[in-house]
């Protein structure tokens, strides 16, 4: 069963909004700090606006470096070599866009907010309160 998470990045003009996308696999922080430290390093080269870039273009099944375009994955799945395999492209949708204080109505177990000021992701629970800052290098 998937760990539901959300991976996002502060709206700059909206400080206390961000904008995320959903993550159903390996949503655990021992897990999904590790894949974003790799794509990170190796897909955005340490660029952490390329990284958000990255994790912001879709909804994923999962995050991983080591996706390549052979990567196995379900009808109306694509991977994205070196971040992940979508959720489900058949229709794009938009980032969920939503105020950190309202995270609980999101119904997922982690909330991960990557900053490119100072190259951390912070880890909220599915409520929104913040229980650790991770650097990406």
């Amino acid at each position: 069963m998937g760990t539901i998470c959300y991976v996002s990045a502060i709206d700059p003009a909206h400080p206390s909004t961000v904008h995320a996308r959903y993550v159903h696999f390996d949503g655990y922080p021992s897990a999904l700090i590790a894949h974003l430290r790799g794509i990170w390093a190796t897909t955005a080269r340490h660029d952490t606006q390329a990284l958000i870039d990255a994790v912001l273009a879709h909804d994923w099944s999962y995050l991983g470096s080591d996706v390549t375009p052979d990567t196995r994955s379900f009808p109306h799945q694509h991977p994205v070599r070196g971040v992940g395999v979508t959720f489900d492209d058949t229709e794009p949708e938009p980032a969920t866009v939503f105020p950190l204080s309202r995270a609980v109505d999101l119904d997922a177990s982690w909330i991960y907010v990557i900053s490119p000021a100072d190259d951390t992701v912070t880890v909220h629970t599915g409520d929104g309160d913040p229980v650790g800052v991770h650097s990406l290098g």
